[in-house]
């Protein structure tokens, strides 16, 4: 498990981990079994990498169980999206479940994958030393190249919509 100071973050990226917990999705119970599952993935149950994806979905708040895995409630809303707003921000919601992540863009809303300074903000961030940050930079540059436009927009989205219906509010009340 992947530690930066206080804050676990996930080894494997958002979009590997939904696409790995649709296997479970795909379970009439939506639960599966620990080896079961490891072997729908064809890895062993016993595997490092298999333990790395786990404890990223755990991480993430896609699945929740130790021997037997369920999806979490969020799972299943960014799963089987009622529409692609909704697909947004429940993938906005997991994101902003991840304690580092949650800090990271309240901290710095506009962090880019692609920043200079971003092992210097990972540092700030987590009070690690420049030996850890750059353990896990590659990871955290990939995780938010993928992760920074589903914050980015669903924020320009709701601004957008909020600066709509007060205009929409505004118009009705002077007619």
């Amino acid at each position: 498990m992947a530690q930066l100071g206080k804050y676990k973050i996930p080894e494997i990226t958002l979009d590997k981990c939904l696409e790995v917990c649709n296997v479970i999705n795909k379970q009439k119970t939506r639960k599966i079994g620990r080896i079961a599952f490891s072997q729908l993935l064809e890895m062993s149950h016993r595997g490092g990498q298999f333990s790395k994806l786990i404890n990223s979905c755990k991480i993430w708040s896609i699945i929740d169980g130790r021997e037997f895995y369920s999806l979490t409630q969020l799972g299943i809303n960014v799963l089987n999206p009622l529409n692609s707003n909704n697909l947004i921000e429940s993938k906005k919601e997991l994101i902003l479940n991840v304690p580092f992540y949650s800090t990271l863009f309240s901290n710095y809303p506009n962090i880019s994958h692609s920043d200079t300074t971003l092992l210097q903000t990972i540092e700030e961030t987590t009070g690690v030393d420049r030996f850890i940050s750059l353990k896990f930079e590659n990871i955290i540059r990939k995780t938010l190249s993928e992760i920074n436009p589903i914050v980015q927009t669903l924020d320009s989205f709701v601004e957008v919509n909020n600066e709509r219906d007060n205009y929409i509010s505004n118009n009705d009340s002077n007619s």
